[in-house]
């Protein structure tokens, strides 16, 4: 039986793509900023220009560029969306329930870490983008468990961007990005709501006064009760 395949050789494309993208990565091109056009690109590597135009649909589809009708091509703001699509598809694979303990103890060792880190760096305005969930949460504890989830959610955005350490915002997005329906499910059982509203307000106070352990110590407590609301599932 043979021990090797094949090789395809990549096409001209996408051999551009990756020279272009290595580029960005070695900040050549600044993020913001605008590359150069198609016919010059297509011209310093010797290629058409339809060959140049096949290049950036590749960047694009990476995250790496965006492309502005009768203006050309930018390089683009990191994103999480590659991850979060990637790991969302994960998680419909797997079905959310069947990964839900798995899923709330990775949840708990970031953001444990997340709280901990916040309630040491969060500024005034990261203060301020948890009291605007709170309030969120407030407004809509009776009224629409739908808009409550969404509020939860952006909560604990919110910490892991009062951390200040960009990777642990990254890492978080996609892990809890597909979790509305599943959260929302469970604040639907009576007093859950009231119950969560408290322990994102422990949350926040201990963020605003720079307690970090308490910080730590209230997400822990609160995500094992948001974990055991949604079934009986082992805790890890």
């Amino acid at each position: 039986m043979a021990l090797f395949s094949k090789v395809t050789p990549k096409r001209l494309p996408e051999i551009i793509a990756d020279q272009i993208e290595e580029a960005i990565i070695q900040r050549a091109f600044e993020i913001g900023t605008q590359l150069p056009s198609e016919q010059q690109l297509a011209e310093q590597f010797g290629v058409s220009r339809n060959v140049v135009r096949e290049a950036f649909k590749f960047l694009k589809e990476r995250g790496l560029i965006t492309i502005q009708n009768g203006s050309g091509a930018y390089v683009a703001e990191p994103s999480t969306e590659h991850t979060r699509s990637a790991l969302g598809r994960y998680l419909r694979m797997m079905g959310p329930y069947e990964a839900l303990a798995d899923l709330y103890y990775a949840r708990r060792l970031l953001e444990g870490e997340n709280a901990r880190l916040a309630a040491q760096h969060a500024t005034e305005d990261d203060i301020a983008a948890l009291q605007e969930c709170l309030d969120r949460m407030r407004k809509h504890a009776a009224d629409s468990i739908d808009k409550w989830s969404s509020a939860d959610l952006d909560f604990h955005i919110a910490v892991a961007r009062a951390t200040h350490n960009p990777f642990l915002l990254v890492l978080l997005e996609p892990l809890i990005g597909h979790l509305h329906d599943v959260i929302a499910e469970g604040y639907s059982v009576p007093g859950a709501a009231e119950r969560g509203l408290q322990a994102h307000v422990e949350i926040f106070e201990a963020i605003k006064a720079a307690d970090s352990e308490r910080a730590y110590t209230a997400v822990i407590a609160h995500l094992h009760d948001s974990e055991s609301r949604l079934g009986n599932h082992d805790s890890k």
